[in-house]
């Protein structure tokens, strides 16, 4: 062999040698996907490396086409549980009995009730144990006052104007019911039975009282919480754990592959498909196309990515494929809606909005003025999580 072959060779080795270094060193930067954390495991997931961003939306779907406006008032389905039994320890309402409930404050009960999206019969309870519906609306000595009872402190951090004065006032019956289902709401009412005796436990510490007022608003005939009953924590203040991978660019292709295939089918509330679908339902659907499983309501899936399954992302830098949340027919302090974003520049969703306008493109450019709006990326989890 000549010379130059030879040499010829030598530059091919010397070439591709770093080359092979380089392409191995590339796989190791790219995030290796990580196991799912269960609901409860708050622990962070391991491998906290960037990704490269996802791409551009798939380029089959054409251009969205806003309609002028959108409903805000979406809804999904696989919600609910009854309010829990009353346990042990009881106390006052061993030998004082339920009180027919005056008219007016049934009234109140059941506006609150509306708007906060709770069993207005869990409010009659707390109006039974703390007053009697009113017939002991006294100071108390720890020096909480109202129908309700609220203590100063407590009434200027969840007092609520009721009656829409243009003032919240601690000893109006109106704002007194309302700031209770604020309160509530606030403290997680709506996670599960465990959460309804949570939240009875911040309203009044003593574990007889909570038995109480289960007992009572049983009494008054029981209902159903709207809510998840599998719950991951508090839905409304978590931020989640530390930076987790991000989905990789061909996750979310097939994530938002999906989602737009669907797009101008019918919204139904509590579908599952393969044709029609709710708001967490085709989120669900969808990312279980990228080998994720994640569960069926928005404030579950919300709470599943906080628990160490995602990050929050501020907006402004979400991509396509993330997941935004905002309150909608739960009331104001629950996250009720879920869609995915399509195109950032644009504001624009891929989503099931609502009976009105069914599957399509729609915007999330109003987003800031829900009183919860929150961006989650999911993390590049293991296929099958």
């Amino acid at each position: 062999m000549k010379v130059a072959g030879w040499v010829g060779i030598a530059l091919t080795v010397l070439f591709l040698l770093p080359l092979a270094m380089v392409l191995a060193v590339a796989a190791v930067l790219v995030p290796a996907a990580v196991a799912p954390i269960s609901c409860g495991d708050r622990a962070a997931a391991a491998g906290a490396t960037s990704a490269a961003p996802p791409g551009k939306p798939p380029t089959e779907s054409p251009r969205p086409v806003l309609p002028p406006s959108v409903a805000r008032g979406a809804g999904e389905g696989g919600i609910g549980f009854p309010l829990p039994p009353p346990g042990r320890p009881r106390q006052d309402s061993l030998h004082n009995p339920p009180l027919p409930i005056p008219a007016r404050i049934e009234r109140l009960y059941r506006a609150a009730a509306k708007r906060y999206r709770i069993p207005w019969t869990l409010l009659a309870g707390v109006g039974m144990a703390e007053t009697g519906h009113g017939r002991n609306n006294r100071v108390s000595w720890a020096g909480a006052q109202g129908l309700m009872q609220f203590l100063p402190a407590t009434f200027a951090a969840m007092g609520v104007d009721g009656n829409r004065d243009g003032r919240a006032e601690i000893g109006s019956d109106a704002d007194s019911v309302f700031s209770a289902a604020n309160y509530l709401t606030r403290s997680g009412v709506s996670e599960g039975a465990a959460g309804v005796r949570r939240a009875l436990r911040a309203y009044n510490r003593p574990a007889w009282y909570t038995n109480d007022v289960l007992f009572y608003a049983a009494a008054y005939g029981g209902g159903t919480v709207y809510g998840n009953p599998h719950h991951c924590g508090t839905t409304t203040r978590a931020t989640g754990g530390r930076p987790v991978p991000p989905l990789t660019a061909g996750r979310v292709a097939a994530v938002l592959r999906f989602a737009t295939s669907r797009a101008g089918g019918p919204y139904v509330m509590g579908a599952n498909g393969p044709r029609a679908y709710d708001c967490s339902s085709l989120t669900q659907t969808a990312y279980a196309r990228a080998g994720i499983r994640m569960p069926r309501t928005a404030a579950a899936q919300r709470s599943w990515l906080a628990a160490g399954n995602g990050t929050r992302i501020p907006l402004g830098q979400e991509q396509p494929g993330d997941l935004v949340f905002w309150d909608s027919y739960l009331g104001s302090n629950q996250i009720g809606h879920v869609m995915l974003v399509w195109n950032p520049a644009t504001k624009t969703t891929i989503e099931a909005r609502s009976t009105r306008d069914g599957i399509g493109h729609f915007s999330y450019a109003d987003g800031p003025s829900h009183h919860i709006f929150e961006i989650w990326r999911a993390a590049n989890l293991t296929s099958g999580s």
